[in-house]
């Protein structure tokens, strides 16, 4: 199968002076292999000058429908590659763009094995870079605007019982940083919780990334609200401050 490497640019987002070189599609394994590089400069009569001296990055980047794609960028030495979304942090497996996908879905809870089925990768590479937020190495994914919605007529007010009540706080609400920094001090009984709590601030140590310390926030508050019932001596705790 054939494909115009110029197309190839275009559906992969790839701006000039970047260029497609190179690519081998494997149908069967449902996996595409790109390799790109910089435009060479032309000289005299139009010859293309020798390209000048780069290391090889690989990082998969979005699939293509049920296509998965993997980017062999050639990058000139001392190359600055931050805000490119085809492209990723050094030593990462994923692009910027592919990265984004995997750290929301990390933000909303998913295991790790969902989120190598949802987004079709290998748990290696998902548990790499998720060992990376973990110890500081790499920070979370810039945030991705939203169109604005239209504007609605408010619905009608439900006439149902109301939703049951919780004791946990909001995720919104200061108390859960000033735990996790330990300003605040509770009473623990649960062991899971206190362990929780040891991992989860040995890795705030580490991580300076303002995104990356939110994942772990989110990752305390789901705890609680999910054992809220055998959390009652603590909440009380927090809800005191």
């Amino acid at each position: 199968m054939s494909i115009d490497k110029a197309l190839l640019r275009q559906l992969l987002l790839i701006e000039r002076p970047w260029e497609v070189r190179d690519y081998r599609l494997d149908v069967r394994k449902r996996r595409c292999d790109v390799w790109i590089g910089q435009e060479p400069e032309r000289g005299w009569f139009g010859r293309p000058k020798s390209a000048p001296a780069g290391e090889l990055a690989v990082w998969q980047h979005l699939a293509i429908g049920p296509v998965r794609f993997h980017l062999h960028v050639i990058l000139p030495l001392g190359f600055e590659s931050k805000g490119i979304g085809w492209m990723g942090e050094p030593g990462m497996p994923f692009t910027r763009a592919l990265a984004a996908r995997v750290f929301a879905l990390f933000g909303e809870g998913v295991p790790l094995q969902s989120v190598c089925t949802l987004l079709d990768l290998s748990l290696q590479d998902v548990w790499r870079y998720r060992y990376a937020l973990d110890t500081g190495r790499a920070g979370g994914s810039e945030p991705v605007a939203r169109p604005a919605e239209p504007a609605q007529a408010p619905a009608a007010t439900p006439t149902g019982p109301a939703p049951a009540s919780t004791a946990v706080p909001d995720v919104t609400d200061p108390v859960w940083l000033r735990l996790l920094d330990g300003d605040l001090s509770l009473d623990i009984k649960v062991l899971s919780l206190k362990l929780m709590l040891t991992k989860l601030r040995s890795q705030l140590d580490l991580i300076h990334d303002e995104e990356v310390r939110l994942l772990k926030l989110k990752e305390l508050h789901r705890y609680f609200v999910k054992n809220e019932r055998v959390l009652t001596h603590e909440l009380d705790q927090l809800r005191l401050g």
